[in-house]
């Protein structure tokens, strides 16, 4: 396998990260597809259900760590901010000091609820 540089490596991870979503989006709607055309034809609602944590292997439990540290890491910053005011976040974050926001913004991609901000469509 030959070394990527680094502009291709990051985009090669972009276009991977892109792909695995519109995957999981695709999924989810073939799943609730099927779902509704069984209930439609005959009254029983299937229960779909995705791997658990109890499926977990030992690398899945290393990456959910990271993700939980890194959305510990985004609370920690935004406690001071945040803990006694009723704006969301994304109010929060559209007025914020950039540092806080850009730090609290890698912390939340990393802990997987935010999308990297190269995959989000302009």
């Amino acid at each position: 396998m030959r070394e990527l540089s680094g502009s291709d490596r990051e985009d090669l991870i972009a276009a991977g990260r892109a792909a695995l979503a519109q995957l999981e989006i695709a999924f989810d709607t073939a799943i609730a597809d099927v779902v509704q055309r069984v209930e439609a034809a005959s009254g029983e609602r299937l229960l779909a259900r995705r791997p658990g944590v109890l499926d977990a292997g030992w690398t899945d439990l290393a990456r959910m760590s990271w993700q939980a540290s890194n959305f510990e890491g985004a609370v920690r910053l935004l406690r001071p901010v945040m803990e006694h005011d009723e704006r969301t976040l994304g109010a929060v974050l559209k007025t914020a000091n950039p540092v806080l926001v850009r730090d609290v913004t890698r912390h939340l991609v990393e802990a997987g609820v935010l999308p990297h901000p190269e995959e989000v469509p302009q």
